[in-house]
């Protein structure tokens, strides 16, 4: 067991989260808020709901979210969202907006060992500013061929997509089982190049992703 302390790295999920252009926005209602007058003044009863997109903040793709036949959120394999993970730092590499075969093969022994990738590009910093839905980094098909060769299981990536239309990444990754974990932030705190890594997402029943607290925890 890990003596180390968990690393957060999932964004606030509130009504100011940013979504992508004219993606529904999280919406919170208080449905009961009561204070009691104790002596102490701060018992109360609080009770509230939420409205949230399914890829709104850091979440999971299914292979359901592209494809009729494909496995929704509630039938992903725990191990799938937990386990070793491989951080590759892509920080200066990625700053032309590609992420290439050559940026992957540099790390591909460990790839196919780990079978888990979490690519660090930096972009989370520009989280809530307007370009961060738009010139993020993405792979190029040819890069997301050497994903699928490589036996990899789960993608995450610290930007909001893996690809644009026409979904040239997406259906390569989820046409083959491997899960999409986005919108990663705070990858700069870990350390270690392998480390241990918790994305769970909630168990609705049918449906194509869903949020995650997703944590890492180093050895």
């Amino acid at each position: 067991m890990s003596n180390s302390q968990p690393i957060d790295l999932t964004h606030r999920l509130d009504p100011a989260t940013p979504v992508y252009p004219n993606y529904p926005r999280v919406a919170v209602e208080v449905l009961e808020s009561t204070r009691y007058n104790r002596s102490d003044g701060r018992r109360a009863l609080n009770s509230s709901r939420i409205s949230v997109g399914m890829h709104c903040g850091t979440h999971m793709d299914a292979p359901f979210h592209f494809f009729e036949d494909g496995d929704t959120i509630d039938q992903i394999p725990l191990d799938r969202c937990t386990g070793r993970a491989l951080l590759i730092d892509l920080r200066n590499a990625a700053a032309r907006g590609l992420i290439e075969v050559e940026h992957l093969k540099a790390h591909e022994a460990k790839v196919r060992q780990i079978g888990k990738i979490v690519l660090h590009t930096g972009w989370s910093e520009k989280w809530g500013q307007p370009e961060y839905f738009v010139n993020h980094p993405v792979f190029t098909p040819e890069a997301a061929q050497f994903v699928v060769d490589s036996a990899v299981r789960l993608v995450a990536v610290d930007f909001p997509s893996v690809d644009r239309p026409p979904y040239p990444a997406h259906i390569a990754f989820l046409g083959n089982g491997i899960i999409i974990v986005e919108n990663l932030t705070n990858l700069a705190a870990i350390k270690a190049e392998i480390f241990s890594l918790i994305v769970l997402p909630l168990k609705f029943t049918a449906r194509d992703g869903s949020p995650v607290r997703a944590v890492a925890m180093e050895a």
